[in-house]
């Protein structure tokens, strides 16, 4: 029988035959004792019948001038009801003074000892939460609190320094490694002066910093999905980035270096579909999964309908690439897609060039990539924004005269090798 019996009984029993120490008088009962435990568990500590025909109230009267008369009694009666008169979050702060911010953080360091977890159930969830010993609780003082506090605010203090330290390192190994990156590119750029003519390095410089605007520009798209605060700030970024590789690839186009090509997808074109009411209730009443299901089946009588609409924009998926290369350098090269839609107003018309196959990327981007990591530290915005600039400035007073000969229409230019 002894194994059915509730636990605060089987403490109750080991603490009268164990003789618990006597504890500080200074702990006191909750105002909320009453809620705490029932009148059967008064009862038998009290050493009256479970069923005692005492009220309640007259109980507690009872059990407070016991415990307050008998320091072992109240020895037994915190360990006896230690799960009863547990501590939960909210209490714990208004003994101890504290915020639930200290509370959380005295709690992950030990210094609050956890007797168990306990749920409760909130919107559907069940969730959990910690409750201490009211003994331990209540023999902290508060010259042990504001210890704690004094150690943390030291602890705080020291990693905000070694934090400073380590972020001083990093900028400082960041900042190397830019001058690495920019040393070695004033070295590849000489040798463009040297081998090549100011009409190649101009090219040459404005595609390579064309490469990495489209990148930025695929840097803040990525963002911009992802943000919530800062979305349209990252919006406006990719829009300005884009423009820029426009207008640079409007200059590359006009140089002897660049190889444009057509590239036409498997569904180049873009369709647009709206349904009047009456076929549009025909989709319904048929069950068709879409509209374009319907259309594929009734296209010549959806056709025919004066209120439905069907347009086409051919080749609105398709791309310009245009590609910069000089056999002077072989091993290097830079290649760039345009939208048909955006070429067209400078480029030449798709019939008069070379088509080509592309195998498209899975994801977000069909052709390219947004920045990796290393590389958004090696090149970061404001630098390819600076260096983008001067090189777009030298790059159209270098072929000023061709694009002042070509400022509509661009003609495919021929072979041309330094």
């Amino acid at each position: 029988m002894e194994a059915n019996l509730p636990p605060w009984l089987t403490k109750l029993k080991q603490a009268r035959a164990q003789g618990e120490p006597d504890m500080p008088g200074t702990l006191s009962l909750p105002e909320h004792l009453p809620s705490l435990v029932s009148k059967p568990q008064i009862a038998v500590f009290l050493g009256l019948p479970k069923s005692s025909k005492e009220s309640k109230d007259v109980l507690i009267q009872q059990l407070l001038t016991f415990l307050t008369n008998d320091e072992q009694a109240r020895t037994r009666f915190f360990e006896a009801f230690v799960q009863e008169l547990a501590v939960g979050p909210g209490e714990v702060e208004a003994l101890l003074t504290c915020s639930a911010t200290e509370r959380k953080l005295w709690t992950s360091d030990g210094k609050l000892p956890i007797l168990e977890y306990r749920t409760f159930r909130k919107a559907g969830r069940d969730l959990t939460y910690p409750v201490h010993d009211r003994r331990v609780i209540l023999q902290l003082t508060q010259t042990e609190i504001e210890q704690w506090r004094t150690q943390h605010q030291s602890l705080v203090q020291l990693r905000r320094k070694t934090g400073v330290k380590k972020a001083l390192v990093s900028r400082e190994a960041n900042e190397q490694t830019r001058q690495n990156v920019r040393t070695s590119l004033e070295e590849m750029m000489q040798e463009w002066e040297k081998h090549g003519n100011p009409q190649l390095v101009a090219a040459f410089r404005l595609a390579f910093w064309t490469q990495w605007a489209s990148r930025w520009a695929k840097e803040n798209q990525v963002k911009s999905l992802n943000a919530i605060k800062y979305q349209a700030l990252y919006q406006i970024r990719r829009d300005t980035w884009y423009a820029r590789k426009d207008s640079a690839l409007r200059v590359l186009a006009q140089t002897p270096y660049a190889r444009i090509s057509f590239y036409k997808s498997e569904e180049p074109d873009k369709w647009t579909l709206w349904l009047c009411e009456e076929h549009m209730e025909m989709k319904r009443d048929f069950l068709y999964h879409s509209k374009w299901e319907f259309f594929a089946i009734h296209a010549r009588e959806i056709r025919q309908c004066p209120h439905c609409n069907v347009n086409s924009e051919k080749d609105y998926y398709s791309l310009y690439s245009i590609h910069i290369a000089s056999a002077l350098f072989p091993e290097l090269s830079f290649s760039f897609h345009i939208p048909y839609p955006l070429g067209r107003t400078f480029l030449p018309s798709p019939k008069k060039l070379p088509h080509v196959e592309h195998t498209e990327q899975d994801g977000m981007f069909r052709f390219g990539r947004p920045l990796l990591e290393n590389e958004k530290i090696f090149y970061r915005e404001k630098d390819v924004e600076a260096n983008f600039v001067q090189a777009m400035s030298v790059a159209q007073e270098v072929y000023a005269w061709n694009m002042f000969l070509n400022d509509k229409t661009t003609k495919l230019p021929e072979k041309n090798e330094e």
